[in-house]
């Protein structure tokens, strides 16, 4: 919420692609002022998703939102060309299988066409943690990454701390800005031969973000982009 008095922390980051979930448009339509190329989506104009691209790169196509607010999208311009899988995991009314790590999995399941002939970044607000699969029936955190494993794609998160889903020691998600309790929910997922180009792999500190958000940036910092 209230990117446009965030716009300096996050172009701080120098992020050539940056999926903003809870943002308002007319804040996306800010930064695309500022020169960025963006992308905003949702049914309340004060709150969905966004997504910003840094030139030389740029949106080519924008594929149907799907699941709620799973929306891919190709971006162009760079060394590769790479479909990008923005996410906001969120409640879908009446559906509780449905909703958050279940429209994702959903997702997922629904477009094989994603991963046939694209490298593939999917990243965003899954607000899912594998410690929370006993809640659900079907569609679970752990099989989702099953799923995207399958597919070819890893967590930076995960390959680069050498740690285990639910094992996280660096969190992302603050409640209420409190620094208790707080969990990791957010994710970006790249095509596993990627995964030697990982640079680094960054999660903001509390103390420096906890007054702009009840979450931390994630980053991947890569050496290039192979095809």
């Amino acid at each position: 919420m209230a990117l446009s008095r965030k716009r300096q922390p996050l172009y701080a980051l120098q992020a050539d692609v940056a999926v903003i979930p809870e943002c308002a448009k007319k804040c996306v339509d800010l930064c695309i002022e500022d020169g960025l190329d963006g992308y905003w989506c949702g049914d309340n104009p004060n709150k969905g998703l966004g997504v910003l691209i840094r030139k030389p790169w740029r949106i080519a196509r924008i594929g149907k939102p799907c699941n709620k607010w799973v929306v891919p999208l190709s971006i162009a311009g760079g060394p590769c060309d790479f479909l990008l899988v923005a996410v906001w995991a969120t409640m879908i009314p009446g559906n509780s299988e449905r909703s958050y790590i279940g429209q994702i999995s959903e997702a997922v399941l629904q477009h094989p066409r994603w991963f046939a002939k694209n490298k593939v970044i999917i990243a965003g607000d899954f607000n899912s943690n594998t410690r929370w699969d006993g809640k659900r029936e079907l569609h679970t955190h752990s099989g989702l990454v099953r799923q995207l494993e399958k597919h070819g794609l890893i967590s930076t998160y995960h390959q680069f701390f050498s740690e285990r889903q639910a094992c996280e020691t660096r969190q992302t998600y603050y409640q209420w800005h409190h620094r208790e309790p707080a969990f990791h929910i957010d994710y970006i997922f790249i095509p596993k031969c990627w995964a030697a180009q990982m640079r680094n792999v960054e999660v903001g500190e509390y103390d420096a973000w906890s007054k702009l958000s009840d979450h931390v940036p994630l980053t991947v910092g890569m050496t290039h982009l192979g095809s």
